[in-house]
């Protein structure tokens, strides 16, 4: 089955039922060197991020996070679309929610 059909599937699914899963909000653009700590104070306090992982992808200019999130799809659009764009140490990030996470 081509990728592209299962990604269509799980949509759908994902389009009827609405509740609590496991995904991945992945942010571009943060700045080298920064740390965890300091990424989820500028989130703010949410119970609804589980984790964040911070890579650099072998370009310690663009650091990459992804993070770990237990909310229905539109709590992750959601908080996807309150970071994208803003800005953090003069950098303007990009986030976009990813597929889901496997336990």
């Amino acid at each position: 089955m081509p990728i592209f059909y299962l990604h269509y599937a799980i949509c759908n699914l994902l389009r009827e039922f609405e509740g609590v899963l496991v995904l991945n909000i992945r942010v571009e653009n943060l700045p080298p060197g920064v740390t965890k700590e300091e990424f989820r104070e500028f989130l703010g306090a949410s119970d609804d991020i589980e984790d964040i992982l911070l890579t650099d992808a072998g370009n310690s200019d663009d650091v990459i996070a992804m993070l770990k999130v237990t909310v229905s799809q539109a709590g992750a659009k959601g908080i996807a679309e309150f970071i994208d764009g803003r800005f953090f140490r003069q950098r303007r990030l990009s986030a976009q929610v990813m597929a889901l996470l496997n336990e």
